[in-house]
């Protein structure tokens, strides 16, 4: 007879490329099953190639409900349960109001808000009730140092990301408080600029001297490794832009070690 403890599964959104590939990898070294989805394809094949055998993909945009209930479903038909979900998708394109015709500008801030919060909220809508089943999960929402004072963006350039991101943090506090009683922790980090092809195609200066994609994807695995008794409703800072390696790391290693009476 097989006894042997199921493995817990991990969903990754936006895993193509940078953080969100990180955090396949991550997952996969401490042996979990691997959903990430992703509307690049390929980036998500490259991926699953270098996690292993461990990881299956979407290829699908978040916003798209109907279709990311569908690769839940599917997921959770295969192996039973949802552990850890990470709503890491996001653009960040120009969303100003006067810097193109009105349907490009409305095109650019709805495929923020889908990438992102929307996104976000069809994931964790999908498997929060399997989570609940199963007596609890972790959800961690990847967020940004513009929700804190004087980090914001100056420039106006892209108010849709940011926004979204505003969302992305009140949903944090709002799911925290409702899945509480279900054993869900709904934690976020939010954190400066990481080299990651986003970064990389607006500014590579800054990406050269940027936080390490596999440092968030630590980050990240830090909340999850507080248990179930760690905290919830909590948005960790992480790195903000010009912090050194040591002191980021110090806070990451300040976040695996919290508890609820930490």
């Amino acid at each position: 007879m097989n006894t042997a403890e199921p493995r817990p599964v991990a969903v990754v959104t936006g895993s193509a490329v940078g953080i969100g590939r990180e955090l396949c990898r991550a997952f996969g070294a401490r042996g979990m099953i691997v959903l990430g989805i992703d509307l690049d394809g390929a980036g998500n094949s490259e991926t699953a190639e270098l996690v292993g055998p461990s990881m299956a993909t979407v290829t699908s945009d978040v916003g798209d409900a109907t279709a990311v209930k569908a690769a839940i479903d599917e997921l959770v038909a295969r192996t039973g349960r949802i552990d850890v979900l990470v709503n890491n998708a996001a653009v960040f394109g120009d969303t100003r109001l006067l810097s193109g015709d009105y349907d490009r500008q409305v095109a650019a801030w709805h495929r923020a808000m889908d990438a992102c919060s929307n996104g976000a909220f069809h994931c964790t809508a999908a498997a929060a009730p399997v989570m609940a089943a199963r007596g609890g999960g972790t959800v961690v929402n990847m967020i940004t140092d513009h929700i804190r004072p004087a980090h914001a963006l100056a420039s106006g350039y892209a108010t849709g990301y940011d926004a979204t991101k505003f969302a992305l943090w009140r949903l944090t506090e709002g799911w925290a408080a409702e899945l509480a009683p279900v054993g869900i922790r709904v934690n976020g980090l939010a954190f400066g600029a990481t080299d990651t092809p986003m970064l990389r195609g607006v500014s590579p200066r800054l990406a050269d001297s940027a936080m390490r994609a596999s440092d968030m994807a630590d980050a990240a695995c830090a909340i999850v490794d507080q248990g179930p008794d760690g905290p919830t409703g909590q948005v960790w800072d992480v790195g903000f832009t010009g912090t050194p390696r040591e002191e980021y790391l110090a806070q990451i290693a300040a976040i695996r070690s919290h508890r609820r009476d930490g």
